[in-house]
């Protein structure tokens, strides 16, 4: 093995790495088996990552040497020992900042949980409960399962193609991994047997990874990131994910060269009719070309919509509730007085134990759209997860809390559910207090609910005050 500290795959020396200096070779590491992100395929470095870097070399001059690797987790510890200068495919993590520096981001992607079409669908790390849980080492949904759901249960895998397959065997009951890499492996080894279950935590936010001594380099590496035009993105993405593009496009472009090729022959006679039909082609094309962008922004809206909502009530999910009003709570919770809403239906175990969880399904969907009709224009309603659900309320006051609660109780009399169903919630309110994180109020709330539910569900409790109806 090299010796760490060195940078045995560049045709430079160290000391020429210097502040202001122009590298004439960058020699860096990838992940071999991320396809269609990236991979090592014969020695050579391929994916959207190796487009992106042919991009890069043309902008900056600089060229780019690859150090080959067998796993991910091989890459970073060349990166630790300083064995390859850089990384062009990853997510910023606490751990990786302490020997990485991070270019502006310039991909993303979410990430979803796969499991047998056997098991239900589970939305997210919370429904996972005692089943294992598979994840290719070294990323960085590990530490941000460890942190966050601690109580897990991880089986490592060498790669997303290897956790896949162990879910495939039954050695594994869920999977989580890039949706587009794991439809194309999906896809590539025809396992059909398994589906997306649910979302998979935070969405990749991919960016360049330099080491410390190389780190002077990001100011140009992100311009040239900036510089990169709408178009070439769009190429790179038809590339690798297989978009389509009208089947007789082809035909046209052969069409096209004899055209242009009988041009040549008879050039004096019809100059001008070979450039009119130009002209008519490359209409034709950036008509092809808009359609296209168009189709992507569809696709795009698409994703973001499904990274922000429930799939089977339509209501915004727990991951909505965080990015909006934990980690962006200063630009959307102003100094007005807000409620929070914490609510769980009565029992529900029981009407899936009874009538089936197709029914349970239509009595959460039916409970949901009576929320959205119910609530405030400027009320914010998530599905919490399960049978859960939180209003938040801005300029809302506790008593106006309290009376929405008791308009929704009353609906809720009133509402046929189907199959002689009938069901009853309880809820529990907090009041946000100046400075208070939303969480914690969040937690106050939680805690009115248990209580609610302790004296005999069906009630409305407060911090001070609990309603029976």
């Amino acid at each position: 093995m090299p010796k760490a500290g060195a940078f045995p795959y560049s045709n430079i020396e160290p000391q020429l790495l210097e502040p202001n200096s122009k590298p004439v070779d960058i020699s860096y590491c990838v992940d071999p088996d991320w396809l269609p992100y990236e991979a090592i395929v014969e020695g050579k470095h391929v994916g959207i990552s190796s487009d992106y870097l042919q991009l890069i070399s043309q902008s900056t001059g600089y060229t780019f040497t690859l150090v080959p690797t067998q796993s991910w987790s091989e890459s970073l510890a060349y990166l630790k020992q300083g064995l390859c200068m850089m990384t062009p495919f990853l997510n910023i993590t606490p751990d990786r900042e302490l020997f990485l520096q991070f270019s502006d981001i310039y991909f993303e992607a979410p990430n979803v949980l796969v499991s047998l079409k056997s098991e239900p669908f589970l939305q997210g790390f919370g429904n996972i409960g005692d089943r294992v849980l598979a994840i290719p080492s070294g990323y960085r949904l590990v530490e941000y399962v460890q942190r966050h759901y601690p109580k897990l249960n991880l089986k490592l895998a060498s790669s997303e193609k290897a956790g896949l397959e162990s879910v495939a065997r039954g050695e594994a009951d869920v999977f989580v991994g890039s949706m587009f890499s794991v439809n194309a492996y999906i896809q590539q080894t025809d396992l059909t047997e398994l589906k997306i279950a649910g979302w998979g935590g935070p969405a990749d936010e991919l960016r360049f990874g330099f080491t410390n001594e190389a780190a002077y380099l990001l100011p140009l590496i992100n311009q040239a990131l900036a510089d990169i035009t709408e178009t070439q993105r769009i190429n790179i993405y038809n590339k690798w994910h297989n978009v389509s593009i009208i089947e007789d496009i082809d035909y046209e472009m052969a069409a096209r060269v004899l055209l242009l090729l009988g041009g040549c022959i008879f050039l004096l006679l019809y100059r001008n009719y070979c450039i009119n039909q130009y002209s008519i082609e490359l209409e034709q094309h950036n008509k092809q070309l808009d359609a296209l962008r168009l189709s992507l922004e569809q696709k795009n809206h698409q994703l973001d919509f499904l990274a922000k909502h429930d799939p089977l009530t339509q209501l915004y999910n727990r991951h909505y509730f965080h990015s909006h009003f934990v980690d962006n709570a200063s630009e959307n919770l102003d100094d007005s007085p807000t409620s929070l809403i914490i609510m769980d239906a009565d029992h529900f175990k029981l009407i899936n134990d009874n009538f089936g969880h197709s029914v349970g399904d239509h009595v959460l969907s039916v409970l949901a759209q009576l929320l959205k009709t119910t609530v405030h224009n400027s009320d914010v309603v998530a599905r919490w997860g399960g049978e859960e659900f939180i209003i938040v309320c801005p300029n809302v006051e506790l008593d106006e809390a309290y009376a929405l609660c008791q308009r929704l109780a009353a609906k809720l009399q009133q509402t046929d559910f189907g199959a002689g169903i009938n069901i009853t919630c309880s809820y529990g309110i907090a009041k946000l207090t100046s400075g208070e994180p939303i969480l914690a109020c969040l937690e106050r709330a939680d805690k009115a609910l248990y209580r609610a539910k302790v004296a005999g569900r069906n009630q409305i409790c407060t911090d001070t005050h609990v309603v029976e109806f």
